[in-house]
């Protein structure tokens, strides 16, 4: 899909979704600091069930914390992927705007670009 062949109602139509998505995500919210936090306890929990396997032999409750763990951590790999995306297709937005010359009827941050922030 080439951005050249979109329209500019469309253009600015995506890009204030992912604008707003982006300042919904960089709120400091308790989500989306779980959201961090996500990663980090399941790459926990995973290395807890399989320490507990090794010590205390296969069980149960150890292949369940794994499996959860697991979970947990491929939905924060994919939950932050989607995010880098996101950010990088409306930097292609605003790079395609400029060059088109057209003035968007939102203000856009300084720069063009999206300040991230890391909580």
């Amino acid at each position: 899909m080439e951005l050249a062949d979109w329209t500019d109602e469309e253009l600015d139509s995506v890009r204030e979704k992912l604008q707003a998505w982006c300042v919904k995500r960089q709120e400091p919210t308790w989500t989306n600091k779980f959201l961090n936090w996500t990663g980090f306890m399941g790459a926990f929990s995973v290395l807890t069930g399989l320490m507990d396997m090794f010590f205390g032999g296969p069980a149960g409750v150890n292949a369940l914390l794994v499996v959860l763990g697991t979970l947990a951590c491929f939905s924060w790999y994919k939950g932050d992927k989607q995010r880098k995306k996101n950010i990088q297709f409306l930097e292609k937005l605003d790079q395609e705007i400029a060059r088109r010359g057209h003035k968007s009827k939102k203000n856009r941050p300084a720069g063009g670009e999206v300040k991230e922030h890391i909580s």
